[in-house]
């Protein structure tokens, strides 16, 4: 099951089907995908390329609930000694961070970036 998942994401990667802007606003908040900034009314806000691109791949893949196993490999690659409470440690600086509340857990999964309509 998990290799399905793995291969859905790489489909929808390479298909373009879940490309996401170059910038988006959550609240606030502005973030810059390719210049990998963010910045609110008070101006720049510190966070890391790969918080980053944690938030890309979740927004790539709105309302999907992907694992911390298909999360670091996509983000570290398949053999690095990452542990997978690393995503969470990511996670929480980004709601910390960029005040997001559309990074939803999903108990005993992982996470999934959602939007109310």
């Amino acid at each position: 099951m998990i290799l399905l998942g793995r291969r859905i994401t790489a489909l929808l990667r390479r298909s373009g089907k879940g490309a996401v802007s170059d910038s988006m606003t959550f609240g606030d908040v502005t973030v810059n995908f390719s210049g990998y900034t963010a910045k609110d009314k008070n101006g720049r806000i510190d966070i890391t390329p790969k918080e980053i691109d944690l938030l890309k791949l979740l927004v790539e893949h709105k309302g999907l609930v992907l694992t911390r196993s298909q999360i670091l490999d996509d983000l570290w690659g398949n053999n690095c000694p990452v542990i997978d409470r690393t995503v969470d440690t990511y996670i929480k600086n980004q709601r910390k961070k960029l005040r997001l509340d559309c990074i939803v857990t999903v108990k005993g999964i992982g996470y999934k970036y959602e939007v109310e309509q």
